[in-house]
């Protein structure tokens, strides 16, 4: 049986709790870090069902970053999409032997008790703090499984190590602080120029480069950094995307709606996100005409972020 409800999710409502626990562990196995290669030492490939079976336990480990990576700057910071792409963001454990609830001891203080539903008599044990679930049937006193997650306090030390400087960088670019060169030996040769104004292309996107025409002595003054500074970078994917997957931190983006096309009878709605303290505005469209569907991205613009309004040209 697997779990109903998603533990993680509620882990992050007890960010600010007193953070004392540190994650449970597996055999030595802590979520977020251990890796792929540490358990494969130990225990080999896993089976053909994806898991291993280890002294009356079948255990299944949880890998990689289901974040949308290009774009995790944009997200709500995530201990398990920042940590590295090889760490165990899970662990699963299935008793292949009865294993009595009773016999654990545990101290039902620290733990949440929720209902599993619809299976009657079947609940969660859950310690959201060290990053513990048993799901267990009562009437038979019996484990029935076991999973393990981050512990609070090991989410946060991810949070504080790797929490990204610049909200408005793309593949490691970001304007002001990134040259032509630098985009040109990510993106390659340029799709076609006009004046400061470049467009590339990638096989998932379409991408136009603002670049500096000079310092503050240009003739249209902008930004006072030298010739061919990234100022501005437009990313079109291609295809678009669901909105729900970039898990936008909606205390960081403002939303409105846009005109729609006039030209078209029975158009898309479209919608504006910007967050002008970092830098980055998103704009998205219903996945169908008038209005219905799912929000789909079609534009990501990341320039300036208010920290470097430093750098501006001021008119004498």
């Amino acid at each position: 049986m697997k779990l109903s409800i998603s533990p993680w999710l509620l882990v992050l409502m007890f960010a600010f709790l007193p953070q004392t626990a540190l994650s449970k562990d597996w055999q030595g196995i802590v979520p977020l870090k251990s890796t792929r290669a540490e358990i494969e030492r130990r225990f080999g490939k896993p089976d053909k069902w994806g898991g291993y079976e280890v002294k009356g336990e079948r255990v299944s480990f949880e890998y990689g970053n289901r974040c949308k990576g290009l774009y995790l700057t944009l997200g709500a910071d995530n201990c398990k999409c920042l940590a590295a792409d090889d760490a165990v963001r899970s662990i699963f454990v299935e008793p292949t032997t009865k294993r009595k609830i009773s016999d654990l001891k545990l101290d039902m203080k620290n733990y949440k008790r929720v209902p599993v539903n619809p299976f009657p008599q079947t609940f969660e044990y859950a310690n959201y703090e060290e990053g513990i679930v048993y799901t267990v049937d009562e009437s038979e006193d019996e484990v029935m499984h076991i999973t393990y997650y981050p512990s609070v306090v090991d989410c946060e030390d991810i949070l504080t190590q790797r929490t990204p400087a610049n909200r408005n960088s793309w593949r490691g670019l970001v304007p002001l602080h990134s040259t032509r060169k630098e985009v040109e030996k990510l993106l390659g040769v340029p799709h076609r120029q006009q004046s400061t104004q470049v467009a590339y292309e990638t096989d998932h996107e379409s991408i136009v480069a603002q670049y500096a025409a000079g310092n503050c002595d240009a003739a249209v003054p902008g930004w006072n950094v030298p010739k061919d500074t990234l100022i501005e970078l437009l990313i079109n994917p291609n295809p678009g995307f669901s909105l729900k997957e970039l898990n936008l931190d909606s205390s960081r983006y403002e939303r409105s709606e846009m005109f729609p096309y006039t030209e078209t009878d029975n158009p898309p709605r479209v919608w504006l996100y910007v967050d002008k303290k970092n830098g980055v505005s998103i704009r998205t469209q219903s996945s169908a005409r008038g209005g219905g569907g799912e929000e789909l991205v079609v534009s990501i613009t990341y320039y300036p972020a208010q920290k470097d309004e430093k750098l501006r040209c001021r008119k004498e």
